[in-house]
């Protein structure tokens, strides 16, 4: 696009002259991640403002900027590179995302809900892509007002189908994205208690997450998990028209068979179809059926393809199983909240026995005022926990251990990990789960670098 058209589609301002009708060929909000001609999009925020970095994005390439007022390191930048003003540059990168997705013929399936959105829009990819290669997948966790627009300007023009992971921690969010994504296919796969420093309760998280079918277009399918009480009656309340996945009750979609196979994978079977799970957990199952749910809904089948055979998997840190010197450790540390906590328990009990088993817990974040109330209830289910040592880390934490007797405490994950440097050994079974925030993988990361130096 040139620096003409995007001072058109944005109702900007061209600061340069357009010489030889220069292009760019990609966006970034990230002077550190900007390629050699890309638009930099100078973000102004409450903690940082683009605009301290537009040398650097010109340094790195950047073939032109998207501002919001004239800053004083422009007169060295002029003579190299466009430049287009607008009022509000976040606001005129969602405007030229939005027009660029209504140009694409790509079907796009949204996904939204508390639990297992990376999941199971991963899933969801590797199920579309054994049927249609040409599909794309927001990447990393791209999955806000921020990193929407970014993912659908990286969409190749000739994608046949787009998995979008849509994430909200606000009411007003989901209505804005939804019309941004426009999604035909639209996957609810949960709700729970999460985001509820402002959305204060689950049936209002569910409110909000439906807010993607409510300023859907009426043809949307929407597809949501059968076995989620709330999300069932708050769905009903806008559509009698949906597609379901379950396991406990009636759905379109059930498994046939799960069992857990002698190398750690789970075999699930839908519709005669067998799929090769690399992860461990009911609730990793539901996040299959809801990718096989989209993918049948989306037009395509299996019929001709050796589901078996796809390779399945899932962003890190999201529930994998590592192998680190004989010590078997869950890696569950990208978010947490009560339900997401309960699933990775219930998974880390199916696990075969080992030497000894461990667990090591951080803090579940943005749970408002229900922060120690959620805690103190975990600490009651970690009562009953049959394991050699419970480690749990964070200041909310210690309020669970407050209620517990023989478990260790530490304010910070780095505390942690020395720690368990010292303590776990081969043989062991871990599992590491709590917010991102915390930043548990410091755990995982000290027993990987013990192993290098042993």
């Amino acid at each position: 696009m040139s620096f003409d058209q995007l001072a058109q589609i944005t109702g900007g301002k061209l600061l340069t002259e357009s010489s030889g009708e220069p292009q760019f060929t990609g966006v970034s909000i990230d002077s550190r991640t900007v390629k050699s001609g890309e638009l930099f999009v100078a973000i102004k925020g409450e903690n940082n403002d683009g605009h301290n970095y537009l040398t650097k994005a010109v340094e790195r390439g950047a073939a032109g900027l998207l501002i919001e007022y004239e800053h004083e390191s422009l007169p060295r930048i002029y003579p190299k590179v466009g430049v287009v003003q607008v009022e509000n540059s976040h606001e005129a990168l969602i405007t030229l995302a939005t027009q660029y997705r209504n140009k694409l013929d790509t079907k796009f399936v949204g996904i939204t809900g508390s639990n297992g959105k990376t999941t199971t829009k991963e899933l969801t990819y590797r199920l579309l892509q054994a049927c249609e290669p040409n599909t794309f997948r927001s990447p990393g966790n791209f999955n806000n007002l921020f990193g929407t627009p970014l993912s659908l300007l990286s969409i190749p023009q000739d994608t046949a189908a787009a998995v979008m992971e849509m994430g909200i921690s606000t009411p007003d969010e989901m209505p804005r994205l939804a019309r941004l994504v426009h999604p035909e296919i639209i996957v609810l796969t949960n709700v729970g208690p999460s985001h509820l420093e402002f959305l204060h309760s689950v049936a209002d998280v569910a409110k909000a997450k439906l807010e993607l079918v409510r300023n859907a277009n009426s043809e949307a399918t929407v597809i949501i998990n059968a076995d989620d009480p709330i999300l069932m009656v708050e769905t009903k309340k806008i559509t009698d028209d949906f597609l379901t996945f379950g396991i406990d009750n009636d759905a379109t979609f059930t498994p046939d068979e799960i069992s857990v196979a002698n190398d750690g994978l789970t075999d699930v079977t839908i519709e005669g179809k067998r799929f090769r799970l690399p992860l461990i957990g009911k609730h990793q199952v539901y996040n299959l059926l809801a990718a096989y749910a989209a993918t049948k809904a989306a037009g395509y089948n299996f019929e001709t393809v050796s589901t078996a055979s796809i390779k399945l998997g899932t962003a890190p840190m999201r529930g994998q199983i590592e192998n680190i010197g004989g010590i078997t450790i869950m890696a569950d540390c990208y978010n947490a909240n009560p339900e997401s906590m309960r699933a990775a328990l219930a998974a880390f009990r199916s696990l075969p026995d080992k030497q000894r088993r461990c667990l090591i817990l951080g803090d579940m974040l943005e749970l408002g005022e229900e922060s120690e109330r959620y805690h103190v209830g975990l600490a009651s289910s970690l009562a009953t926990e049959v394991c050699d040592q419970i480690i749990l880390v964070g200041p909310q934490m210690k309020v669970a251990a407050r209620q517990l007797n023989n478990v260790l405490h530490f304010d910070s994950a780095g505390e942690a990990a020395e720690y368990a440097k010292g303590y776990l050994k081969s043989g062991d079974l871990v599992l590491v789960k709590a917010s991102r925030g915390i930043g548990l993988e410091a755990v995982i990361d000290a027993i990987k670098k013990r192993e290098e130096v042993a």
